[in-house]
């Protein structure tokens, strides 16, 4: 371990220890499939910047596919991403095992992060992985030129102190790409608690989603990054594969002046 940064396990783990959060094309390997195959609109999902010769914070790396996509742009890169033994962000539902739920999802992180390093290791990728909170992100991983939240916030409990601890080691640009698509009783949800404003996604009789916390708008998004000093912002809209279907999401990037 140098610092905050973790280095390569050895040896490399076996792809049946792995657990693939996006599609990744992989030598050795061939195609592995994952929940989002993010390949064919990745320029689109990270707001066309160019990274070009610059050090990037990718926060919520989960299989890297954002972050080996960074790099191949020419970015130094560092992925960023929940220490399993810290996942504390889940919805605290009465009745539900929530001891049994926290180690499940502990050993579900781990086969995550086993799937990062054998494509690390299979691209013979420079990235550096670094792991914690996003609420406490450690100032030795920075300054960087630009930060991106990739369909992280919606599972934080508070999204905004998530940005704040992000915004501190941030430079120029924050990206942050979130859902856009909304079924039917969100968007009425959405509609009842104003235009800027976030919908409350947990339910008490469902019990769902255990995962998630917030639709958040991309007006409220803007108007957290400008109060952080983010006060040149774009907005973009696009369709992402996940598991085969297509979702709407959008991506915000902002600019300091």
């Amino acid at each position: 371990m140098d610092g905050p940064f973790r280095e390569p396990p050895q040896p490399v783990p076996s792809l049946a220890a792995c657990y693939f959060y996006h599609t990744l094309e992989l030598p050795g390997h061939g195609i592995v499939e994952g929940e989002w195959d993010l390949r064919p609109n990745l320029d689109a999902y990270l707001g066309g910047v160019e990274f070009q010769g610059q050090r990037v914070l990718e926060v919520g790396t989960a299989s890297g596919g954002v972050a080996f996509h960074l790099e191949r742009q020419g970015a130094e890169v560092i992925a960023f991403d929940l220490s399993p033994e810290r996942c504390t962000d889940i919805v605290p539902f009465h009745g539900d095992d929530l001891a049994a739920r926290t180690e499940r999802t502990r050993k579900h992180l781990e086969r995550i992060r086993n799937g990062f390093w054998l494509a690390h290791a299979a691209l013979e990728s420079r990235v550096r992985r670094a792991e914690g909170t996003v609420y406490e992100i450690p100032e030795a991983l920075g300054p960087v030129d630009a930060t991106t939240f990739g369909s992280v916030l919606l599972h934080l409990r508070d999204p905004f102190l998530a940005l704040t601890s992000a915004a501190r080691l941030t430079r120029r640009t924050l990206i942050v790409t979130e859902l856009l698509q909304l079924r039917t009783w969100q968007r009425w949800l959405l509609k009842l608690s104003g235009t800027h404003g976030p919908v409350w996604l947990p339910d008490a009789q469902s019990g769902e989603p255990k995962h998630s916390w917030w639709y958040l708008p991309p007006e409220l998004v803007r108007r957290w990054l400008n109060i952080l000093g983010f006060t040149r912002a774009r907005t973009t809209a696009h369709t992402q594969l996940f598991r085969g279907s297509p979702n709407q999401l959008y991506t915000i990037v902002a600019e300091r002046k």
